[in-house]
């Protein structure tokens, strides 16, 4: 009898260790949060920046995400469950401040409806791709539209009358990064567009939160691009910054409330006192985007008269550069992986017509660096483009090459003659040995003036010291002025910054590679190293599994019920021999 006391006691206390335990962790757990992540590539984890922003966030956040509906090919519903994942994890760390639906955009049995929904989509520049779906008995087209519309909403800001408003915003965001060697809907390229996934919506959202954007300016009076040819990346650039431009005019201090600047193609010499008030600028921490040519060459001239002179193109800023660690050659690079130029021909019966040649002047580059700035970059095109040298021994500045040439290019040193019967003759590939060039190039540190020598300079009667580095500042140096040009219709409109009028192709890779940089110029790297999360891309290989398609169905059908059936014979003869004895 005091044997079962002790038993029921000694389970009662048991009883209530346990039911303390459960109390005590389930009291532990509403006041610390944590989470594992067992995957060797962390694919289901945050960055920490994503953490802190979305814990911070002033105004709330909703995705309409338009991929749903059973139609959905496997690749796309594999995507739709990655972007749902990625999302919950969102609303861990953003909370309420965070939420998303999926909506099936061709749903609604109503044209109308249909129609209005891709009107909305089209307007925020969302376009559908069209994907072959195919099954065992026949291969079908579906239009899917793999984007999303972020809005975010802030309640109670100020506005002009000193009133609370509510401020709303919204934007259109592709999900689908299309790599241009890869189908819409092949795997690896849907596991790419996942993987960018999260910077993407970070991005979006931090444009669309910010009330005092920072100032960039694009200098003028020196032979820089015209406006109307930056309208494509300005309009882009007006979501992150407040756009400016203007001279310099020798004024000491007139950048330093930019955080960056924007040397685009100057076809002028810089004089000292502006070449000085640059230099100071980058002294005090400023932030320089060059995007140059060393050479005169153009196609204006090559297409009025089929001829050019390529000449060494005088900016006076070689000293500037050298002293910062690089070197603009005056070259021009050619490269077999070129866009095509568009001659006129004799055609059927003696009628002119346009066809398409190479034209290794216009070298298209795809960037293998893995960097914030150049991850998972389309295409880009150039015009003339010429190389770039690091030089000097200057230590503290940290060099990194953004963009080259492809395996297969070549380099022309000015003067020399361009004209259009080079088409004609037959190129060497052996000739094109001069693999991987370098056109972009990112310099970080303290920089030493190009003025040290210098005491000071006068200008305008002013006697201003010259400055050593007082912080680290950063410079993207590209030896291509014609990479941020958008062409101009012959109706006077902009054409998209990256179309090709001979090809009619956009090169995508210009304006985004232009974004990155500003971005990273500007201090938003925590922002883009998000670009650097790498996952392991674990892709079916479908011939494979086509091919042993009976072996697998063996081994995931039949196998189990053989195992099952013999495991089931192996305990009946145990329990007969046990129970007969």
């Amino acid at each position: 009898m005091n044997q079962k006391k002790q038993i029921r006691k000694k389970s009662l206390q048991l009883l209530l260790i346990a039911l303390a335990a459960i109390l005590a962790i389930n009291i532990i757990s509403s006041k610390v949060f944590f989470r594992l992540d067992l995957t060797a590539d962390k694919h289901f984890s945050l960055t920490d920046f994503t953490k802190s922003y979305l814990r911070g966030l002033q105004g709330s956040v909703m995705l309409r995400v338009y991929l749903d509906g059973d139609e959905l090919p496997v690749s796309f519903k594999r995507m739709k469950d990655e972007i749902k994942s990625k999302l919950d994890e969102f609303k861990i760390y953003g909370g309420s401040k965070i939420d998303y639906m999926f909506i099936n955009p061709t749903q609604s049995d109503k044209k109308e409806v249909r129609y209005g929904i891709f009107k909305q989509l089209y307007d925020l520049g969302l376009k559908p791709v069209e994907i072959d779906n195919q099954t065992q008995e026949q291969t079908t087209k579906t239009m899917i539209f793999p984007c999303a519309v972020v809005c975010y909403t802030l309640e109670g800001k100020k506005g002009a009358d000193n009133h609370d408003t509510t401020l709303v915003r919204e934007i259109g965001l592709n999900l689908l990064k299309a790599d241009p060697r890869l189908e819409p809907g092949d795997e690896q390229n849907v596991f790419n567009s996942v993987e960018t996934l999260e910077y993407e919506v970070i991005n979006a959202i931090y444009r669309l939160s910010q009330i005092e954007k920072p100032k960039i300016a694009f200098l003028e009076g020196h032979g820089e691009v015209p406006e109307e040819n930056l309208v494509d990346i300005c309009t882009e650039l007006s979501d992150y910054y407040d756009v400016r431009r203007g001279k310099i005019d020798g004024k000491p201090g007139v950048l330093d409330n930019f955080a960056a600047v924007v040397v685009a193609k100057p076809t002028k010499p810089f004089s000292e006192d502006d070449k000085f008030v640059l230099d100071q600028y980058i002294m005090k921490g400023g932030n320089v985007l060059w995007l140059l040519d060393a050479t005169t060459a153009s196609m204006d001239s090559l297409q009025g008269q089929g001829v050019s002179a390529v000449l060494p193109l005088q900016t006076n800023l070689d000293d500037m550069f050298f002293t910062y660690g690089v070197r603009f050659n005056a070259d021009i690079l050619r490269d077999l992986q070129c866009a095509p130029i568009g001659l006129a021909v004799n055609g059927y019966g003696g009628q002119p017509q346009i066809k398409l040649f190479p034209w290794d002047y216009f070298p298209v580059l795809l960037s293998t660096v893995k960097n914030p700035i150049t991850k998972h970059l389309n295409y880009l095109i150039c015009h003339f483009a010429g190389t770039i040298d690091t030089v000097g021994t200057n230590v503290p500045i940290k060099k990194t090459v953004l963009l080259q040439s492809g395996k297969y290019s070549k380099v022309t040193n000015a003067p020399f003659t361009v004209s259009f019967e080079q088409i004609s003759r037959k190129e060497d590939p052996n000739d094109f040995n001069k693999s991987y060039r370098t056109i972009g190039v990112l310099l970080e540190g303290n920089f030493e003036s190009a003025f040290s020598e210098r005491r000071g300079k006068t200008i305008d009667g002013k006697f201003y010291e010259t400055m050593s580095s007082e912080k680290p500042s950063k410079q993207i140096a590209v030896s291509d002025g014609d990479i941020i040009i958008n062409d101009i219709s012959p109706k006077g409109e902009p054409y998209p910054l990256g179309f090709d009028r001979n090809s009619q192709n956009t090169f995508k890779g210009n304006k985004e590679f232009l974004i990155n940089s500003l971005n990273y110029l500007t201090g938003n790297e925590d922002l883009l190293t998000i670009r650097l999360k790498e996952m392991k891309v674990r892709i079916l290989d479908k011939q494979l599994a086509q091919k042993e398609r009976g072996f697998y169905s063996f081994l995931n059908v039949v196998m189990p019920l053989i195992v099952v059936s013999i495991l089931g014979f192996v305990l009946f003869v145990i329990r007969k021999r046990k129970y007969s004895k």
